[in-house]
């Protein structure tokens, strides 16, 4: 696979929380940030700054850049503590840092796995948890890169490439969380439904017979 064909790891959190969302982005080249991607912005700015430090029995090292070709994904990562390991070289533990706490919709855990995912395939050695930091709880939330974690965060590249490959934007569906999205009103998830209401309504009637009139009904 090319570098140039390479998608951005964040975009799997993006096609996990709405596929429309990651068509507008990736196939329709639409942005628009809000209060909450503006605080992201800021909140990662000291983590986006390459570094490179000891502390205690470990390494801290912002800013890194990972790949993987098996993935077909590249990003830059939060923070990757390198922890001493006496039986071999060093563990890499990915932490990824995000603004706000735990909501129910976030998909946090597969973007983070795929970072895990780059660093084994670059570095040949296996990372089994990292942690997300929600930045304003101040805490971590350790995350277990089990096998169905792993299907899931390979099954979503997979999906991200073809919606890509595919040049097509999903019908919008509006949900709750439709509210929180930076490009709620170029989606316009309340005006737009999917092409088959009307049909399926139509049909509906079909079904139940209305469509047919009775001997009362003027023709």
């Amino acid at each position: 696979m090319a570098d140039d064909d390479l998608l951005s790891i964040r975009y799997l959190n993006d096609f996990l929380f709405c596929e429309r969302r990651a068509a507008l982005h990736l196939n329709e080249q639409i942005w628009k940030d809000n209060q909450f991607t503006s605080e992201g912005l800021l909140a990662h700015k000291r983590v986006d700054i390459p570094k490179n430090l000891r502390r205690s029995d470990r390494r801290q090292v912002t800013g890194m850049w990972l790949v993987s070709y098996k993935l077909g994904l590249i990003g830059i990562s939060d923070l990757v503590e390198l922890r001493d390991n006496d039986k071999g070289p060093p563990i890499p533990y990915p932490v990824d840092f995000k603004r706000g706490k735990k909501r129910r919709w976030d998909n946090n855990e597969a973007q983070l796995c795929a970072q895990a995912m780059c660093l084994e395939e670059m570095l040949g050695v296996d990372v089994p948890v990292g942690a997300i930091f929600h930045i304003k709880s101040q805490h971590r939330e350790e995350v277990v890169f089990d096998e169905t974690l792993r299907s899931l965060t390979k099954n979503t590249a997979k999906r991200l490439r073809e919606l890509v490959e595919s040049s097509e934007t999903p019908t919008a569906k509006f949900k709750p969380k439709c509210k929180g999205c930076s490009l709620f009103e170029w989606c316009m998830p309340k005006s737009l439904r999917p092409r088959s209401t009307a049909a399926k309504y139509l049909q509906s009637i079909v079904d139940d017979g209305i469509a047919e009139p009775s001997d009362g009904d003027s023709l």
